[in-house]
């Protein structure tokens, strides 16, 4: 118990303090005397913290935790912002562990809530009525707190820019992101990053703050990739920072590895037309290989109806993973390949017949026979698809709407797409 007092009296975090602050860590020997104590907030936490291991001890048992462990958790990391708040950057590595540990108490409570919700419903065969009050869950009452945190850190305003507790904001930031997506909670995201754009200036760069943390970079560079390219259809950020994340990432392929190749590969699909050599990804990453071969394919030969199955088939993993309108926005290129090869098909210069393509994209998308198939409302369909696909730039010419016709320049009817002056690989 003296290596935790010491580490408040000459400022600094260790493993013992760590240890202490857990409530499933091993009592500190000792004897602790409070009495000697002056520091009423220092009082606080210490009885707080013993109490809570307590607790641990003596109700959680066989992985079950109480909701009075989550409130002495709570309390803990209160408790801890006080004390921070008159302290340096040392402060923020105990206060990270407790909020942390706070989070997972939140996860396991409300998941044991959510099941116990379910099998009450089962048992008693009703539903709630309108106007019944939802019971707030343990992750809204733990990120009020962890916010707190975020906040003391954010604005600490001490001049030594080495003991400014600025340094932890980027580890409440992945805390926060963690639970804003599990709440599902788009507008908290979007203003939580807000305010760190908002204060870049005066904030070290997260390479700078998570040098020494490498778990906890790749998982900045992971939120920022979901939040650029899932919430904002910003794909070239959103690729950039995946990009970052898989690089920075374990050489062998993992859970997380799989995850962030999960963003990754529609990411480099639609900011730069790249696809993954699937022999490659499949040595590393298998599911991911398995579950974008076919899109690849699509791709390569322009099949539009083997996309479509493709997407309904794995429609509910798309929306738990916030990529189903990134992959709406992949059919386009889909649609750019199957245009570019009736194009070449018909060949018979810059001014083509729309019938012809209309033909393709119904027969992809349909199988229906090319002689029956194109109906006027097909060939307007069309329009509309080859007017998106010029506005974007992946076809160079214009429509003819009264001779019904695509006029595509002559040097450079699909121009590649260029990133920073570089010309890129393309899948089309």
């Amino acid at each position: 118990m003296d290596a935790v007092l010491q580490c408040f009296q000459c400022r600094y975090s260790n493993e013992s303090l760590r240890d202490f602050l857990k409530y499933d860590s091993r009592p500190l020997g000792g004897v602790l005397q409070l009495k000697s104590l002056k520091n009423d907030k220092l009082i606080q936490l210490i009885q707080c913290t013993l109490e809570l291991k307590r607790e641990y001890n003596s109700h959680c048992t066989a992985g079950k935790l109480t909701p009075q462990l989550f409130e002495l958790g709570n309390e803990q990391l209160k408790l801890l912002n006080r004390i921070a708040d008159g302290e340096t950057a040392w402060i923020t590595d105990p206060l990270w562990v407790s909020a942390r540990q706070l989070l997972s108490i939140s996860r396991l409570l409300d998941r044991d809530f959510a099941g116990n919700i379910k099998q009450n419903v089962r048992d008693s065969n009703n539903q709630k009525s309108k106007g019944d009050l939802e019971e707030e869950k343990y992750l809204e009452k733990c990120v009020r707190t962890v916010h707190t945190s975020f906040k003391l850190c954010l604005n600490d305003r001490n001049p030594d820019a080495r003991q400014n507790k600025k340094w932890g904001v980027y580890f409440f930031t992945n805390l926060e992101l963690s639970i804003y997506e599990r709440l599902h909670n788009r507008d908290m995201v979007r203003n939580l990053v807000k305010v760190i754009q908002s204060r870049t200036a005066e904030l070290p760069t997260p390479e700078q703050a998570l040098c020494a943390h490498k778990a906890q970079l790749v998982t900045y560079y992971y939120h920022m990739a979901e939040f650029y390219g899932c919430y904002e259809m910003d794909y070239e950020r959103g690729f950039a920072f995946a990009q970052k994340a898989w690089l920075l990432s374990r050489a062998g392929g993992g859970p997380q590895e799989n995850v962030i190749c999960l963003l990754l590969v529609p990411f480099a699909l639609l900011a730069r037309r790249w696809y993954p050599d699937l022999a490659v990804l499949g040595s590393r990453h298998a599911a991911v290989a398995e579950l974008y071969g076919p899109v690849v394919e699509c791709l390569r030969n322009g099949d539009l109806l083997t996309f479509e199955k493709w997407l309904s088939k794995h429609e509910q993993l798309l929306l738990r993973r916030n990529l189903y309108v990134a992959m709406v926005m992949v059919r386009e290129l889909v649609v750019l390949k199957l245009v570019k090869r009736a194009v070449g098909f018909m060949g018979a210069g810059p001014i083509l017949s729309l019938r012809g393509v209309a033909a393709a994209l119904v027969h992809s998308d349909s199988r229906s026979s090319l002689a029956s198939a194109v109906s006027e409302d097909a060939l307007d369909r069309t329009e509309c698809t080859l007017a998106s696909l010029i506005s974007k730039g992946y076809v160079k010419g214009y429509l003819s709407h009264s001779n019904r016709a695509l006029v595509v320049s002559k040097t450079n009817a699909f121009p590649k797409l260029a990133v920073r002056g570089v010309r890129a690989r393309e899948s089309t």
